[in-house]
């Protein structure tokens, strides 16, 4: 698999498509599961943001409902 199909980390755009929700919410679910979150953007200006795919797996272990 290439790492196109395959991603190491996820931008907060591409997690707010995979679980359905707002931007804003991910920022919420990030910040209450304690995620770490690489940044990339100097300080005073708006930056690329990722979050790696262990702590996403980990997250959506946590939200998953159970049947």
């Amino acid at each position: 698999m290439t790492e196109a199909q395959n991603p190491t980390f996820l931008t907060f755009a591409e997690l707010a498509q995979r679980w359905r929700i707002s931007r804003p919410t991910v920022y919420n679910w990030l910040r209450d599961a304690g995620a770490k979150v690489l940044d990339f953007s100097q300080k005073s200006g708006r930056g690329r943001k990722l979050v790696s795919l262990s702590e996403v797996l980990k997250i959506e272990g946590q939200h998953l409902k159970r049947l």
